[in-house]
C-alpha cells in the first residue's frame, strides 16, 4: 500500500513540474512580445572640422576649430510602440552638440528636436519642437544637405548650405504640431501649425506651413509654403520650388525661392543650381550656385555664392570632407550676413571628419 501510494505521487510531481515549466515559457513568451512591440534607440553624429574664412573685414582671415560643418554633432534617442491595429507612439529627443567646447547648441537640452507622436495608415501626427517643411524640400534639393557652406569660422554648427544662403525662414519650429501623409504613388504632403501663444491674438507669432512633393525613381519635385508672424501678427512669406534629377553618373539640382514680409521690409528672389558627381563607391564631388536678388533696392543688389566639396567615405559611418565656398556681395546686401559688411566678400574653406553611430 505504501508502495502503491509512492508510485501514484511521482507522476503528479512531474505534472506539477510540467506545469510550472510551461508557465514560465508563456511568461517569457509574453516578456519577450512585449519587449519586441517597443523599442528606443540611442545614435548620434559627431562632426569637427578646421575652417578658415576671409570675410572681408580689416582684421583679416580667421582659422578655427568647429563642430557640425558637413552635419551639425547631436546626441538623440528615438523610439517607438507599437499599439495594435496598425497605430503606432513615436517620439524623438535631439540634442545639439558644440563638440568642440562640450556645450549644448544654443543653450538647449534638446534644441535639435523634442516630439512626441502617432503613426498609422492615416499618416504621422507629431507634437513639439520640430523640422518645418521648408527645412525637408531644402534638405531634399541641396547637393551640400544643408552642411558645408554659409557657416562662419569659430561658430559652430553654423552651416546652412543653400538653405542658410537663399531663405530666412526657420528651420524649427516650437509648441508646433505637424502632420505628414502616407506616400501615394510617389506623393505625399506636409503640414505644420505653430501655436504663437500669444494672449489676445492667436496670429502673432504663429507658424503656419505646408508642402507637396513627388519623388519616384529618380525624380524628385516639390513645392513649399511658410509663413512666420512676429509678435505684431505681421508675416514674412516663403514660397519655395524645386527638385532633383539623378541621371546615374551625376544628381541634378535646381532650387527657386522668394521671400516677402506684410510690411514690405523683405522682399527678396533666390535661385539654386547644383549637382552631386559620385567619382567611386567612396569618392563624391559636389557643387552649387546660387544667387540672391533684394528687391528693395533698384541697383546693386544682388549676392551669389559659389561652393565646390568633396566627401570620402572610409566606412559606413566615417566620412573626410572638404569645402570651398565664395560669397560676393553688391553695395547694398550682405547675405546671411556672412561678410563683415555689405558689399563685401565672404571666402570659407573648411576641411573635417564626421562619424555617426
Amino acid at each position: 500500500m505504501i508502495e502503491t501510494q509512492r508510485n501514484c505521487l511521482k507522476p503528479f510531481g512531474e505534472i506539477k513540474m510540467k506545469k510550472s515549466l510551461i508557465a514560465l515559457s508563456v511568461l517569457a513568451a509574453v516578456a519577450g512580445t512585449a519587449q519586441a512591440q517597443s523599442s528606443v534607440t540611442v545614435y548620434g553624429v559627431l562632426d569637427m572640422a578646421i575652417q578658415n574664412e576671409n570675410n572681408g573685414g580689416k582684421a583679416g582671415s580667421k582659422t578655427a576649430l568647429d563642430a557640425g560643418e558637413q552635419a551639425g554633432s547631436r546626441l538623440g534617442f528615438k523610439g517607438t510602440e507599437d499599439l495594435g491595429g496598425g497605430l503606432k507612439a513615436i517620439f524623438a529627443l535631439e540634442m545639439g552638440i558644440l563638440a568642440d567646447t562640450g556645450a549644448s547648441q544654443g543653450g538647449l537640452s534638446f534644441g535639435r528636436q523634442a516630439w512626441v507622436g502617432l503613426e498609422g495608415d492615416f499618416g504621422t501626427v507629431k507634437m513639439g519642437r520640430q523640422y518645418t517643411p521648408q527645412f525637408y524640400f531644402f534638405d531634399a534639393v541641396d547637393p551640400f544637405d544643408l552642411g558645408f557652406t554659409s557657416g562662419s569660422a569659430g561658430a559652430s554648427t553654423s552651416t546652412g548650405g543653400v538653405f542658410g544662403f537663399l531663405s530666412n525662414s526657420a528651420w524649427r519650429v516650437n509648441n508646433s504640431v505637424s502632420y505628414q501623409s502616407k506616400d501615394i504613388s510617389g506623393f505625399s504632403a506636409r503640414a505644420l501649425y505653430g501655436f504663437g501663444e500669444v494672449a489676445g491674438n492667436n496670429s502673432a507669432n504663429r507658424s503656419v506651413g505646408i508642402s507637396g512633393q513627388y519623388a519616384a525613381g529618380p525624380v524628385y519635385v516639390g513645392a513649399v509654403y511658410y509663413k512666420q508672424n512676429d509678435v505684431a501678427g505681421n508675416g514674412v512669406k516663403s514660397v519655395l520650388v524645386g527638385g532633383t534629377y539623378d541621371f546615374g553618373v551625376a544628381k541634378a539640382a535646381v532650387g527657386y525661392s522668394k521671400d516677402t514680409s506684410d510690411t514690405n521690409v523683405v522682399d527678396q528672389k533666390g535661385y539654386m543650381i547644383g549637382v552631386t558627381v559620385p567619382v567611386t563607391t567612396a569618392d563624391t564631388f559636389l557643387a552649387t550656385a546660387a544667387r540672391s536678388k533684394n528687391n528693395l533696392f533698384s541697383t546693386a543688389n544682388t549676392s551669389t555664392q559659389l561652393a565646390i566639396g568633396f566627401t570620402h567615405a572610409l566606412s559606413k559611418r566615417t566620412n573626410l570632407y572638404t569645402s570651398f565656398s565664395r560669397n560676393t556681395n553688391d553695395a547694398n546686401v550682405n547675405q546671411a550676413g556672412l561678410a563683415a559688411d555689405k558689399g563685401l566678400t565672404d571666402r570659407l574653406f573648411n576641411v573635417g571628419i564626421l562619424h555617426s553611430f
